[in-house]
């Protein structure tokens, strides 16, 4: 699809007003774009590398990481890890 539709869903997401929503059912909040099955299927895993690789902006792929959950020294070991395919 858009790397900028991609794009828009990450930040929106990582707004303040919409982590709330968007954590309780990811899937129905990714609905209203119409995202392609790779570009959702990268949000949902979530898939950052997957996500770098269809346009993602590096800025809003790592907001995206750390509204997961994750800490920021995990950034590039995570990378490397879905490199490998030993991602969770």
């Amino acid at each position: 699809m858009s790397s900028y539709l991609l794009n828009k869903a990450m930040y929106e997401a990582t707004r303040a007003e919409n982590t709330a929503a968007f954590q309780h059912d990811k899937a129905a909040w990714l609905g209203r774009y119409p995202l392609s099955e790779n570009e959702r299927n990268a949000l949902l895993g979530p898939s950052f590398r997957s996500l770098l690789a269809q346009g993602g902006l590096p800025n809003l792929v790592y907001r995206y990481f750390r509204l997961h959950g994750f800490r920021a020294p995990a950034w590039k070991a995570r990378l490397e890890a879905e490199a490998r395919g030993r991602a969770p």
